[in-house]
């Protein structure tokens, strides 16, 4: 089996990176910081729709990825932590023979830097990230990428595991079934909705549902 993994709120904790850049795109565009609350729950789509969701209008997007980008690759990335029992669901999905890869609307620049801080780098048969020029950046679009990488493997050998209903449907879009990380940023009715084949209250738990098919 071939597991897709989301990385913000599923594999790390980046709420802290995430919002403070948040935070300093909106200042330095001179709007309005709603509180921490609903920067949170804003987290998941790529960044561009994120800061469009925050009320940026189109004409200030490109200013507010740059400001968001010049604090997030020298600062943002780092403060951020793997949640506890990820490292043994990665070391326990390669022993059972399954090949891993990442599925993230993150940048490929942030991710490559994150998952080399946190030495997890060698895990990954395959880094699925979206592109930094906007080319590939929803769900849909990243995954088409690394299945690609991948060798355009059939959907029902796959698994995505990831925390938001963006994951969910960007996995459906490929006849990939989900696994839904409830310790994440969505949580398990946002989950649920979505059609996430099966909950995942703790990292741990991911193998075993793998396991399940």
């Amino acid at each position: 089996m071939i597991v897709l993994l989301d990385l913000d709120g599923t594999v790390w904790d980046s709420e802290d990176g995430i919002v403070r850049c948040v935070d300093h795109a909106l200042a330095t565009l001179g709007r309005t910081v709603p509180p921490r609350a609903h920067l949170v729950r804003a987290i998941g789509p790529p960044l561009r729709s994120m800061l469009e969701h925050l009320g940026v209008p189109e004409e200030q997007l490109d200013d507010g990825v740059a400001a968001y980008r010049d604090r997030y690759l020298t600062v943002g990335v780092y403060e951020s932590a793997l949640y506890p029992g990820v490292t043994d669901m990665l070391d326990r999905l390669a022993a059972d023979g399954h090949t891993l890869a990442t599925a993230t609307s993150k940048g490929e620049v942030p991710t490559r830097t994150m998952l080399d801080h946190f030495g997890i780098t060698d895990r990954f048969a395959a880094v699925g990230a979206a592109t930094m020029n906007g080319v590939a950046t929803t769900k849909t679009e990243v995954l088409a990428r690394v299945l690609r990488l991948l060798g355009d493997p059939p959907g029902s050998t796959c698994r995505m595991v990831g925390d938001r209903h963006y994951d969910v449907l960007g996995a459906a879009d490929h006849g990939i079934d989900c696994i839904g990380a409830t310790w994440g940023y969505g949580g398990a009715e946002e989950l649920r909705q979505a059609g996430a084949v099966a909950l995942a209250h703790h990292p741990t738990d991911v193998p075993v549902l793998v396991a399940q098919g």
